[in-house]
């Protein structure tokens, strides 16, 4: 009997996760449809559809651009600029700003120099990237990478500069060297902010990289909105723009699952759980 009844609340309670979550799905799916159906709607009745386009138009473009194979070229272009890029400015500014972070003296004669640089909008040097490496990917990985080096190094910097110095002189005093320092104590205690500054970096590595399809390139999916906006079809620039947008998604729901892994000492309060 006993038994029964534990099997029986089990099956509640997992019931009851199941209604949860699904109430959870569609509360959150319901803006979404609401926007899509209004968009529907709206589009040659109250906007003429040769600025908005249509929803039912978007997925029909989207399905003949992956049936057909012409989009797959210009996304495997666009991807391995994205995904460089990111990587590129995500290891500079986790090296250079914990290094910075760790070097005061250091730090204060750079950081002028930093923020004169920073202050320079990227966009304007995307000429000059395309002069130094061509037309080629290299140019939109060297725009994306300084956007993204900028948001991952002031994070880190932030991050290592705020650590408690009488936690370093404690920790110093009971025997550990540089290396346990930077594993036991930098690390933990900056690992928020290299996250926040990772997830803050995914769409500015896109915004790079587009912006440099956008200005030269061969093949990406930039060159695809561009064209199809010189072309005056909105399908085509929506099309384009949803697969952006389902990157930048699933590069989130990524990063959300780093961070939950790298952080998983912590509570949602951000206090751990021993010293509660």
């Amino acid at each position: 009997m006993i038994e029964q009844l534990t099997v029986h609340a089990a099956g509640t309670r997992s019931l009851r996760r199941t209604l949860t979550s699904f109430g959870r799905a569609l509360l959150l799916a319901a803006p979404g449809v609401v926007m899509l159906c209004s968009w529907q709607f709206a589009s040659g009745r109250l906007v003429r559809e040769a600025y908005i386009s249509k929803p039912t138009d978007i997925a029909r473009r989207l399905y003949e651009l992956f049936a057909t194979g012409e989009i797959w070229p210009s996304l495997k272009v666009t991807g391995q600029e994205l995904v460089l890029s990111y990587v590129i400015g995500v290891a500079s500014g986790l090296l250079i700003g914990y290094a910075l972070g760790r070097s005061p003296r250091v730090a204060r004669i750079v950081e002028p120099y930093v923020m004169a640089f920073y202050g320079i909008p990227k966009i304007a040097l995307a000429p000059l990237f395309i002069i130094w490496f061509g037309i080629g990917i290299w140019s939109k990985i060297a725009l994306a990478s300084i956007m993204v080096f900028f948001l991952v190094f002031y994070n880190v910097f932030s991050g290592v500069r705020g650590v408690d110095q009488e936690l370093v002189n404690l920790t110093r005093v009971m025997g550990a060297n540089e290396r346990q320092l930077t594993r036991h104590v930098y690390l933990p205690a900056a690992a928020p902010y290299v996250m926040l500054g990772m997830r803050m970096a995914i769409p500015y590595s896109v915004i790079g990289v587009i912006v440099g399809e956008f200005t030269s390139s061969i093949q990406g999916l930039g060159l695809f909105i561009h064209e199809a906006s010189a072309t005056y079809d909105p399908a085509g620039v929506f099309a384009g723009i949803t697969i952006l947008l389902v990157f930048v998604i699933a590069a989130n729901l990524l990063a959300n699952r780093l961070e939950r892994r790298l952080l998983r000492w912590r509570t949602p309060s951000g206090v751990r759980p021993n010293e509660i």
